[in-house]
């Protein structure tokens, strides 16, 4: 079907997205989660092996934090809609372990704020894995080595620094 029309204010990122072509590091990791991973979520180390990661629970502990999920030019689960983008159980994934990345922020934010990561609903949100500035009572954790470099309003895509240690 060819295009009819084109948008003249296109979104500036999707979720998962690299930043730039500054160096990045990321690892394969092997999705361990049976409603699958989409892009630009944190995601933790499970028991079933260093590599295998699934998404952030209430028994997340900081040092199984991996890394954030990247975007990838993969199938589409619903084509034209990057929201349904994800990564299926048992499907490898990219993990940025240092780099910039492009993620949808919780809550509103600032340059230089540190980031958290949700590992239980809260009143600001449910998506585990997601980022946000606070710990949203008790149910998001700060992660060393994750920063915002850019501002917005909540739900506004905010250019996240990740320098993880290892």
């Amino acid at each position: 079907m060819p295009q009819t029309t084109v948008s003249s204010s296109p979104a500036k990122a999707t979720p998962g997205l690299l930043g730039d072509a500054a160096h990045n590091d990321a690892v394969s990791a092997i999705v361990d989660l049976a409603g699958g991973i989409m892009p630009g979520l944190g995601v933790v180390r499970t028991a079933n092996g260093d590599f295998a990661a699934a998404l952030p629970t209430a028994t997340f502990l900081i040092a199984a934090f991996l890394g954030i999920s990247v975007h990838s030019h993969k199938a589409l689960i619903n084509p034209g809609n990057n929201d349904n983008e994800k990564y299926e159980d048992e499907e490898v994934m990219p993990v940025l372990r240092h780099g910039r990345v492009w993620v949808r922020v919780e809550n509103a934010f600032v340059a230089g704020a540190a980031a958290f990561v949700r590992f239980a609903s809260g009143a600001g949100g449910t998506q585990l894995g997601a980022i946000r500035t606070d710990a949203d009572t008790a149910t998001a954790v700060a992660v060393a080595g994750l920063r915002l470099l850019t501002s917005g309003g909540a739900a506004e895509f905010g250019l996240l620094e990740v320098t993880l240690a290892g």
